[in-house]
């Protein structure tokens, strides 16, 4: 660690402490990994007061600045949507929920502090985590039973407020949808996203086993062949069964807190940054399918449950009737439209927890062509691991009529 504060950062902290920052002590803790800050870096940061010794503990998160990864990804659009998220629409629906009693209420996202809009400036500031003892989820370990319980549980209040907001407020709900983006939209829109999608399809149709797979493969085959009409009718759904979405589900933007015994007691989510209104079965099949193992994907059922058990609890306590929002059996129809969002970025998810750090691809590095960091993901990374996973997928998919 140490106490160098570059004058960017030093200008945020001021709106953070909204007073005199001389009288706080200001020390900078190591960043954040390669791989961690796909569109920005994060600095860590602890202002402790002189006087009554406070500590803040803040995480800024900043855009890369140059031009060239600002060109290959919208990382200005990422910021803004993040930041709308946090001061309009977060703001909107915590409010919204303190009319229903707390044990109904979703309070699991990080503190927000203050950020910066600023062209080729943007910022943002939350609270960090790791001091109130959250922890990541190992990304290379499938994510387990007790783990899952909670996040479908959890997602289960997040979009019951926008269900609610809806039916009760369904003029200012509109007009708070209208200030997001669908960065995934402008995603898929960009060469470098299809070329990543075709590769990983083509290395999921590789895990299959000739001779034994034969009537998958070619129900996969053809699949494939319609996936980015199917991928694209899941991102611009206009189903009335629709929420506020977290966007970037997978249990890397989650952190979880654990008793001594390593009882799993609590969770936060972050990464707003895709956010945007969206099938539920968008967030939904997007966590479970880059987190679940072949065996907990049989679960499914199991965890839709949890999740329409926990949303109606919440509806009911805003006065709103689950079965007329939102009735399980609308959620079991659209995961099977809605969930290719799940299968695509899970299978590019699962690519990732299975590849190096070191071969990552940095956007930030100016020394390295476009090509040669597209390259880099496709190099170096556990292929047996991931040829498993892509199976069982495919398996689980066909199995269910899901393909």
């Amino acid at each position: 660690m140490c106490s160098v504060v570059s004058p960017e950062i030093y200008e945020t902290l001021k709106e953070v402490v909204k007073e005199d920052i001389q009288n706080f002590e200001i020390v900078i803790h190591d960043g954040n990994k390669k791989g961690d800050g796909f569109l920005g870096d994060m600095v860590f940061v602890t202002m402790e007061n002189k006087q009554s010794h406070e500590a803040i503990h803040l995480v800024v998160k900043q855009a890369f600045l140059n031009r060239s990864a600002r060109d290959t990804v919208p990382i200005r659009q990422v910021f803004i949507n993040e930041i709308y998220f946090y001061t309009k629409v977060w703001t909107r629906l915590n409010k919204f929920q303190e009319r229903i009693p707390m044990q109904f209420q979703f309070h699991k996202v990080p503190k927000y502090f203050t950020s910066i809009l600023e062209e080729a400036s943007e910022k943002l500031v939350l609270e960090n985590l790791k001091f109130q003892k959250f922890e990541m989820y190992n990304k290379r370990i499938p994510v387990d039973k007790q783990h899952f319980e909670l996040i479908f549980r959890e997602y289960g209040k997040f979009h019951a407020l926008s269900f609610a907001y809806k039916a009760l407020f369904p003029e200012d709900y509109a007009d708070l949808i209208k200030g997001t983006i669908n960065i995934f939209l402008n995603f898929t829109n960009r060469d470098g996203f299809a070329n990543a999608v075709k590769v990983i399809n083509d290395f999921a149709m590789d895990s299959l086993q000739p001779g034994i797979d034969d009537a998958v493969i070619e129900k996969f085959r053809r699949y494939v062949e319609n996936h980015t009409e199917l991928f694209r009718d899941s991102l611009t759904c206009k189903t009335k069964y629709s929420v506020i979405t977290h966007g970037d589900c997978r249990s890397n933007n989650m952190m979880f807190k654990y008793s001594e015994d390593r009882k799993l007691i609590d969770i936060r989510f972050f990464d707003f940054q895709l956010t945007r209104e969206g099938s539920p079965c968008c967030d939904l099949s997007y966590c479970f399918y880059s987190g679940a193992s072949g065996k907990l994907l049989n679960d499914l059922d199991y965890f839709l449950q949890i999740y329409h058990d926990s949303l109606s609890e919440t509806l009911k306590a805003f006065g709103c009737d689950p079965q007329k929002l939102y009735p399980f059996q609308e959620l079991k129809n659209g995961w099977k439209r809605y969930s290719k969002v799940g299968v695509t970025m899970g299978l590019l998810i699962w690519k990732i927890k299975y590849t190096s750090d070191e071969s990552l691809p940095d956007l930030n590095d100016v020394n390295m062509s476009s090509k040669e960091k597209e390259q880099m993901l496709y190099n170096c990374y556990d292929k047996d691991a991931f040829k498993k996973i892509c199976r069982d997928l495919i398996l689980h998919l066909n199995k269910n009529d899901y393909l």
